[in-house]
Formats: structure tokens, sequence, C-alpha cells
């Protein structure tokens, strides 16, 4: 019996496959939650990030005469659609689906 045929019966004997597919599972299940509360805090809390970004905004151009103020500018709406995309990983809370607007429906 070679040294890996030893180790390879050893990994079985010890059950190493499942328990790495268990943590690959756990992994995968703490990662979503993760994503999912971090969805709810960006979704919960998108009235206030726009209040910081706005200060500091303002205190940027304030500060530097305008001078960056386009960058100021693109620099917040980029984080303002980070929140967004953040906020859509939010679980579902079963919210129904908006009704239809049609009249003939």
């Amino acid at each position: 019996m070679t040294f890996m045929d030893k180790l390879k019966s050893k990994a079985e004997q010890l059950d190493l496959q499942g328990k790495a597919d268990r943590l690959a599972d756990a992994a995968t299940k703490a990662a979503q939650q993760a994503r999912e509360k971090a969805g709810e805090l960006a979704d919960e809390n998108r009235d206030k990030v726009e209040s910081v970004l706005d200060k500091a905004g303002a205190a940027i151009d304030e500060r530097t005469e305008g001078k960056y103020a386009t960058k100021v500018a693109r620099a917040k709406q980029q984080v303002s659609k980070g929140v967004d995309k953040l906020a859509q990983q939010r679980p579902d809370q079963g919210e129904m689906p908006p009704a239809p607007t049609d009249p003939s429906i």
C-alpha cells in the first residue's frame, strides 16, 4: 500500500469529503444571511446614507470652492447606486406585487 493509498483511506475513514461539503454549505448559508442582513440595513438606512453624502459633498465643495463638484456629484451617485444594489439583496418580505394598472384586466 502506497503513501497515497494510505492517505486516501484515512481521508475516507475520517469522512473529510463529507465534512468539507457540510462546511461549504454552512459557509454559503452564512454568506447568504450576511448579504440579506446587509440588504436590510441598506434599505432601512437609505435616508441616513443620503444625508451623510449630502453633508460630506457640501463640506468638500465648501473647502475646495466647488473645484471638484462634478467628481463629488459622481461619487455620491455611485454610492447611492451601490446602496440601492445592496438593498436589493434583502429577502422578500412576502410583499404583494403591484396591482395591474390596465383597467381591462
